[in-house]
């Protein structure tokens, strides 16, 4: 028999950790003696211990390997617990893998607003525009780009003359994260026969908008509405309509995402 601090040099687990495992039920002393208290451990449990190791490395928790270890040597049980265990842990590397690109994203936004960034509020009127309008409940923000395929792929078809250049306006109250109610729209000459969600129509004047230009990434949405925002407050103006999205220099008419050029609109009036 070994006393804790001989046990835990040879199986190099902390006595520290022998003692919680203790109390958690997964590895009890041997023998405790009677009287001097001295927990003994032996030999024989240096399997069972490698096993709680191997588990909790992998990840497993106390519950799960005090569950998993009476059936240690039934191989379907096993493997079934693994296999739960490896998707579990892929997903948890695929959300970390997310947070390090937001980190990035981020990094690289406030780099290029340092560096690049300047952003000028503009109030002015806009026109009445003809455009052929595509309006749908997608599952979430992101998704819109379907919609856009969607609408280019109708505009070939038809063989319709569309402006490169198009809008977005999402018209839910608030943002929403799922079942979002967004159209999108392009400029075109003329009228032309309408084909399901596909409809023909005039976005109206709007008197006064505020409006904003980024460049770049989409990204740089945040930092431009709220710079909108702050211009709004400080001059006394509220909202009088739906926030659009104009693309005037996107994935149609860019090589790539460092050229896209966005100007946001939002319709006010005198608070």
């Amino acid at each position: 028999m070994f006393k804790i601090g001989e046990f835990s040099k040879m199986v190099r687990v902390s006595a520290r950790m022998l003692r919680y495992y203790e109390q958690n039920g997964l590895l009890v002393p041997a023998e405790v003696d009677r009287f001097t208290g001295y927990r003994l451990y032996s030999a024989a449990q240096m399997p069972l211990l490698s096993r709680i190791t191997q588990l909790r490395d992998m990840g497993f928790g106390v519950e799960e390997i005090k569950t998993l270890l009476p059936r240690f040597d039934d191989y379907a049980v096993l493997r079934e617990a693994l296999e739960q265990k490896n998707r579990e842990v892929q997903a948890s590397i695929a959300a970390e893998q997310d947070k390090l690109e937001k980190i990035a994203a981020l990094c690289g936004q406030l780099e290029k607003e340092r560096v690049n960034m300047v952003y000028d509020v503009e109030l002015k009127s806009l026109p009445a525009e003809k455009v052929l309008s595509l309006r749908e409940i997608i599952p979430a923000p992101d998704e819109e780009p379907a919609l856009w395929e969607k609408l280019a792929a109708f505009v070939e078809a038809n063989g319709i003359s569309a402006a490169v250049c198009g809008y977005s306006i999402y018209h839910d109250e608030g943002f929403k994260e799922s079942d979002v109610d967004v159209e999108i729209a392009v400029s075109v000459p003329k009228f032309g026969a309408e084909q399901g969600n596909f409809r023909y129509k005039e976005l109206p004047a709007i008197p006064q908008a505020a409006t904003i230009r980024f460049s770049g990434p989409y990204d740089g949405y945040n930092a431009a509405m709220e710079k909108l925002a702050e211009w709004i407050e400080q001059n006394g103006y509220a909202f009088d309509g739906s926030i659009r999205g104009l693309a005037i220099k996107s994935f149609a008419n860019a090589a790539s995402p460092e050229e896209f050029l966005t100007e946001l609109q939002v319709p006010v009036k005198k608070a």
